[in-house]
């Protein structure tokens, strides 16, 4: 029995009439399977769609929950490894700037100024050069026994710049060891002799000086086998044949390395180094179009060019600029200064016969050989040797009408004790290394104040004290003012009324001076 026959028994009722009514309260008709086979099929249909939604439902709680939390793990491993590069980066920098801050207090200790960029520290002993930069200990031996314990300021910096391959202009007093600033790395660095050219080139304004640097490179390379280091003499510059003679280190002036160049076909562009020694003196006398001739044939891309000298003016520091890549600029001390070591004092001799007086009784009271006097040029060098002649004083003389082996043998006798005063001319003595030099005597007031330093520069070397003595007259006293700024900057005492004189710049003092005349003794 239906629902609508038990709500309406035993009445009438008119279900047209209430049709729609009765339409509110009667279930849907639901279509049923037409037989078991296909009630059958939609049964595992029904539960196959039923696990796929409920495997959905799974699927999504798992992705908000277990998923989600799984791929945190890497990222918290990867924030660990983040964080352990960034302690070690910051370990990193702040090793960096304990060197950083330690080089600074090093070069501030010395009186090391620097210019450039990434510039190496210096060195705090020689046998750093083996820690840091594997020396040889041969090299170091020989170091040893040539009496070097403790490295020079300019040594100090400039071997590391240079062992770094950076290019540099070094400007450092007279006497501090500059030679072995630039020859060390070089022996480094060419470590076995080579046939295949030249790979160093050494310029010195003098022949003298040339001679000079050659005898201490091969001191310092003692004991290497198979090991070049020559000197370009007159004939080897006419003669050489170099295209078969085996050569690691050559040394030369500017016009007989561009006749070898010219004429004899000389090879450089396998050079490695190149230094020009006593750098201001080369641009001043001269040399530029040979120094470019040279800058030119050493064309080694890779080629470490480096300038030396005690005294580095503001055009020789443009020039050297033109010529380098990426250059460290070092000073010792104060750029164009006198080493502190000098005693160094003036004396007014009046006029030219007041200078020979002065001289004379000079050498009466404090005779303290050996002694370099300095002249304006060859004549008054001469003049002023045959006057000392007279007095029964050792004396010796060096300028540039001597022959090669004349100037040799003056300052081979002056070197062994045979002679007291050597008598010479800037150009000549320029860089020379006069062991023991107990004082020089400017008997001619000097034409610069970067003459004046190179002058009593051959005092006062390897840490010995020395005496600088310099004569004036009345046609001295506009100059006067140059030379006592840089005796002030050396730390000696001077009468106030000089420094208030007027400074005359870029100028050169070469008066015409009467002729050095014989007075009585």
């Amino acid at each position: 029995m239906g629902i609508d026959s038990i709500l309406f028994a035993g009445t009438r009722f008119d279900r047209k009439k209430f049709a729609k009514d009765i339409a509110k309260f009667t279930k849907k008709h639901v279509e049923e399977p037409n037989s078991i086979v296909e009630a059958l099929k939609e049964e595992p249909i029904a539960r196959l769609e039923s696990r796929k939604k409920g495997k959905q439902r799974a699927e999504s709680e798992t992705v908000d929950s277990f998923h989600v939390f799984k791929s945190s793990e890497p990222e918290m491993m990867d924030l660990g490894k983040r964080k352990l590069t960034e302690k070690k980066s910051n370990s990193k920098i702040k090793e960096l700037n304990r060197q950083i801050e330690m080089a600074a207090l090093a070069r501030k200790k010395y009186g090391i100024h620097v210019a450039g960029q990434n510039i190496p520290s210096p060195l705090n002993d020689f046998a750093e050069l083996s820690t840091r930069y594997k020396c040889k200990p041969r090299l170091l031996q020989n170091l040893s026994e040539l009496g070097f314990k403790e490295p020079t300021p300019i040594q100090r910096q400039a071997i590391p710049v240079l062992l770094s391959g950076r290019e540099c202009f070094a400007c450092a007093p007279t006497g501090s060891g500059k030679t072995l600033a630039f020859l060390c790395p070089i022996l480094m660095k060419l470590k076995k002799g080579s046939e295949d050219g030249v790979r160093a080139v050494i310029l010195c304004p003098t022949r003298e000086l040339a001679a000079q640097t050659t005898r201490e490179c091969k001191k310092f390379a003692k004991g290497r086998k198979k090991f070049f280091i020559r000197l370009m003499t007159k004939e080897l510059s006419k003669c050489g044949d170099f295209k078969n003679m085996p050569c690691d280190i050559l040394v030369s002036t500017p016009l007989r390395l561009e006749h070898a160049i010219t004429k004899r076909k000389l090879d450089l562009s396998r050079v490695e180094y190149l230094v020009l020694d006593e750098s201001d003196k080369l641009f001043e006398l001269g040399f530029l179009e040979q120094i470019d001739a040279v800058v030119g044939a050493c064309s080694n891309p890779s080629i470490v060019r480096a300038l030396f000298s005690a005294t580095l003016p503001d055009s020789v520091e443009e020039l050297a600029r033109t010529i380098m890549h990426d250059a460290v600029r070092i000073i010792v001390g104060r750029k164009n200064s006198a080493s502190n070591l000098i005693q160094q004092k003036l004396i007014f001799a009046g006029n030219e016969e007041g200078k020979l007086v002065a001289i004379r009784q000079f050498f009466a009271e404090s005779l303290n050989p050996p002694i370099l006097l300095f002249v304006q040029s060859k004549e008054r060098a001469k003049e002023l040797y045959r006057e000392l002649e007279f007095a029964n004083i050792r004396t010796g003389v060096i300028h540039a009408d001597l022959t090669q082996a004349e100037r040799e043998d003056a300052v081979d006798s002056f070197r062994e004790g045979k002679v007291w005063i050597l008598i010479a001319t800037d150009v000549v003595a320029r860089g020379m290394d006069f062991k023991g030099v107990n004082c020089v005597i400017n008997y001619d007031f000097p034409e610069s104040a970067a003459a004046y330093i190179h002058r009593i520069g051959r005092s006062g070397r390897a840490g010995r004290r020395g005496e600088a003595v310099t004569l004036y007259t009345e046609a001295d006293l506009p100059f006067l003012r140059n030379i006592a700024n840089v005796m002030v900057a050396s730390g000696c005492e001077i009468p106030s009324w000089i420094l208030t004189l007027p400074k005359l710049r870029k100028r050169k003092h070469r008066p015409q001076r009467d002729s050095i005349a014989a007075v009585p003794y």
